[in-house]
């Protein structure tokens, strides 16, 4: 059995001695002891080497003072009751008034005792030498002629002409004293044990984790050395969301490597700390050029809130609220036309969502080729392996139909839909329903529906939009432009905007950047609509089998588009009155 290695510092000879006789009778210590009183006991620790001890055995103010100086368990030589008993006995003898001054370990057991007893002494708790020397000057001027007290205050009071009688402690106190170190190296070699085996667990598993305190210092780690600086700047610079939010998943590549960083907030002992369990693998092929990227909710955030669709508040699902679109985590498809911030609404819903700590996975499938399909859909680091992650699908239009349906099979067999958060949009067909994807979709997955109304429905709006959006490039484009003027304003709401927002914006960003004035003139909003229109002439179709009334708004609003909008221009070549014409357009829009 090993020894236990104890260090005595002792105040006087005597507890030397009485030490080395009970560590004698012991075979499981060693003892080295030495005499040291406060700071000569504080040096001597100092200079001695901690690995070569367990345990450090002292009494009174001493041991207080060595417990700052060094990390290893310092154990106090207790004055017991009956040590204090001894030396009031002895005192008694003495005829002439006399106090009891000591360290609180003395103290607390002399009110006990003459509590009890129904002993009338003055009794003076102190923490250090400059305490001792007040109490010792005010008895000298009380008149009191001897005290009872420690090693310490023992050697202050010759100066003052004090007696003393020196509170010892006797042999059962130091065989207590040895009985604790024992006991509290064994509970500190337990604890080390355990420390150590998770250490080495956590050593060999192959991902680093990283521990930080409050303070944004690293105070536990493990392979420390295998990751960047720049991958330990983004731990500490993700410290403060972690704290905030509690858990915090990161996305992030460095060198060609993919890391994972999950954060976690924790508390104990009082304090708090963040720990990050790091995964990084090698990614086979580059995923944002495969139609896969990761963002968080900062960068959805920024996303939305610099687009037209945030700068303008335009896109606005029909039906519940973005919040409790957001707040639900069952699947969800968007559906509209092109040009309607279905895409930056799914950020702005994921970036609401509970699962906002974690990234946001963006599945473009334009942009997929063979290999990305084949990451996506066999790979342990496809998106789909994920948990509680939001998955978002876009341009699903793209892939075959054998494909489109290998996806569908493999999001409910995997049963993604409860692991994870699963967004997806969808464009109408020409005619402005649902296509079958889209319904095939809704009903496999059972999905939730936010429909994005198209532009057109809301032409009143567009003063509004405008002036919110001239504002915005006012300030990128150092531009000073107060507004459209009012016919301008007019032709913009004649007009059908195939493109809906997208084409909106597009045309305002030009508007203002070519603008010469404090206002934009209606020739230049003419100018531009009407240079649109081959785009909107090409994608009208006339389909005869309608009524007259359908197919003569259709044809109003193609001669509207090749005037740039202008209703009295359009009116004349159609041969019809203005207000007739504004009523077709209102009669068609109903």
């Amino acid at each position: 059995m090993k020894k236990i290695r104890i260090l005595g510092i002792a105040p006087y000879e005597a507890i030397k001695h009485l030490m080395q006789q009970a560590a004698a009778k012991r075979n499981n210590i060693e003892l080295e002891v030495f005499i040291g009183d406060m700071e000569a006991g504080g040096n001597i620790v100092s200079r001695l080497p901690e690995q070569n001890f367990d345990v450090i055995i002292s009494r009174g103010g001493t041991a207080e003072l060595i417990r700052s100086l060094t990390p290893l368990p310092v154990v106090d030589i207790p004055l017991s009751v009956y040590d204090i008993f001894r030396s009031i006995k002895l005192a008694e003898n003495y005829t002439s008034k006399y106090a009891l001054i000591g360290f609180p370990n003395i103290t607390r057991n002399a009110h006990f005792l003459c509590d009890m007893m129904q002993y009338n002494i003055d009794i003076y708790t102190i923490h250090n030498e400059q305490e001792a020397e007040t109490s010792l000057k005010k008895l000298q001027q009380e008149g009191c002629n001897m005290i009872l007290c420690d090693m310490i205050t023992n050697s202050l009071a010759q100066k003052y002409g004090l007696t003393s009688i020196l509170i010892a402690s006797g042999t059962e106190s130091i065989e207590s004293a040895f009985d604790q170190a024992i006991q509290v190296v064994q509970s500190h070699h337990q604890l080390q044990t355990e420390l150590s085996f998770s250490h080495m667990i956590l050593e060999k598993h192959p991902w680093p984790v990283v521990v930080f305190d409050e303070n944004e210092k690293i105070i536990f780690f493990t392979k420390l050395s295998e990751l960047s600086e720049a991958v330990t700047r983004t731990l500490k610079s993700n410290l403060h969301a972690v704290l905030e939010q509690g858990e915090k998943k990161i996305y992030q590549e460095f060198s060609g490597l993919l890391y994972v960083f999950h954060g976690f907030c924790q508390r104990f002992e009082n304090a708090t700390y963040v720990i990050y369990y790091i995964n990084h693998r090698k990614v086979p092929l580059a995923l944002t050029k495969n139609g896969i990227s990761y963002i968080n909710k900062e960068e959805a955030f920024d996303v939305f809130h610099n687009s037209f669709y945030g700068i303008t508040h335009s896109a606005t699902p029909q039906g519940m609220s973005i919040e409790q679109y957001a707040e639900s985590s069952a699947p969800l498809v968007i559906v509209g036309e092109p040009g309607t911030g279905k895409e930056s609404l799914a950020r702005l819903i994921y970036a609401k969502s509970k699962l906002r700590n974690r990234p946001l996975a963006i599945i473009d499938c334009a942009r997929m080729g063979e290999k990305g399909w084949n990451f996506l859909t066999s790979h342990n680091s496809s998106p789909l392996s994920d948990t509680n992650t939001t998955i978002y699908l876009q341009n699903v239009s793209a892939l075959t139909d054998q494909q489109f349906m290998e996806l569908l099979n493999i999001i409910v067999d995997l049963n993604l839909t409860h692991k994870n958060r699963i967004l997806i949009t969808f464009r109408y067909d020409q005619n402005g329903n649902m296509t079958e994807r889209c319904q095939k979709t809704l009903n496999m997955l059972t999905c939730l529906l936010l429909e994005i109304a198209p532009m057109r429905t809301h032409l009143s709006d567009i003063p509004n939009l405008v002036s919110l959006y001239i504002s915005n490039l006012n300030i990128k484009l150092a531009k000073e432009v107060i507004g459209i003027e009012a016919e301008g304003i007019t032709q913009m709401q004649s007009y059908k905007w195939p493109g809906n927002y997208d084409q909106l914006e597009r045309i305002m960003n030009e508007l203002v950047a070519a603008a010469d004035g404090p206002y934009i003139h209606a020739s230049e909003v003419s100018r531009l609509l009407k240079r649109e229109l081959p785009r909107a002439a090409a994608s009208s179709s006339f389909d005869i089998h309608r009524t007259l009334e359908q197919i003569n708004y259709d044809i109003a609003c193609q001669i509207l588009a090749e005037c740039g909008g202008n209703q009295s221009i359009a009116a004349k070549k159609l041969g019809i009155s203005r207000t007739t014409l504004w009523r077709m357009l209102q009669k068609g829009e109903l």
